[in-house]
């Protein structure tokens, strides 16, 4: 008996903690607000989210299936097929690579060679990329203290130092309505977004 209820206590816990993040939801806005979702289901539910301490987010909008279409040579190649409506993805997984830092991406730069939006939580970093936000000072110290910044001048032709790729790393995907960001559905996989059918989502 003690152990059903202390297991009904756990439940209750669990499920008041669910709902306390939600509460936290953004229900309207656009790229930052999505993301800022996305990490907070992601903080509160997934058990990646106790393996690492730095994850990057990316934000894919418009959102594509992918298509692969034959080639001359056989070998095919991945198209974009017609945009899913009414939907917007963030995917969120572990980051293990290096962010370098050019002559041509310094304080002000705006773009996609470098993150420029971030938040910290629990001593764990987040970051992605917004082209319409400018790098900070504040940004820069950030990623200095997780140790991501790699300082070249390389042109600016590459965005990664050190790259590294791990097919088998699983990441969330989250697939929100435009209308209403708390209307959503995630899938744990180690699949890219667009090589596999989105859930269905009701955004009417």
């Amino acid at each position: 008996m003690k152990l059903n209820n202390l297991f009904l206590l756990s439940l209750i816990l669990l499920l008041g903690s669910c709902g306390t993040f939600k509460k936290e939801l953004a229900q309207k806005g656009g790229q930052k607000e999505v993301a800022q979702n996305a990490i907070l289901d992601f903080s509160n539910t997934s058990g990646l989210y106790k393996k690492d301490s730095v994850f990057s987010v990316w934000v894919h909008e418009p959102l594509y299936k992918m298509l692969l279409e034959e080639t001359n040579d056989g070998n095919g190649r991945w198209i974009e097929g017609k945009p899913y409506q009414g939907m917007i993805a963030v995917s969120v997984g572990a980051n293990y690579n290096k962010i370098l830092l050019t002559d041509s991406t310094k304080v002000g730069y705006k773009g996609v060679k470098i993150p420029t939006r971030y938040v910290e939580k629990d001593n764990k970093l987040f970051y992605w990329w917004d082209e319409d936000y400018p790098l900070t000072q504040e940004t820069l110290t950030v990623f200095k203290k997780y140790n991501l910044l790699v300082e070249n001048d390389l042109d600016g032709v590459i965005e990664y130092y050190d790259f590294k790729i791990d097919d088998a790393q699983k990441g969330v995907h989250y697939y929100f309505c435009k209308n209403d960001l708390t209307n959503y559905k995630k899938v744990t996989t180690n699949k890219g977004i667009g090589f596999y059918d989105a859930p269905t989502l009701n955004c009417n």
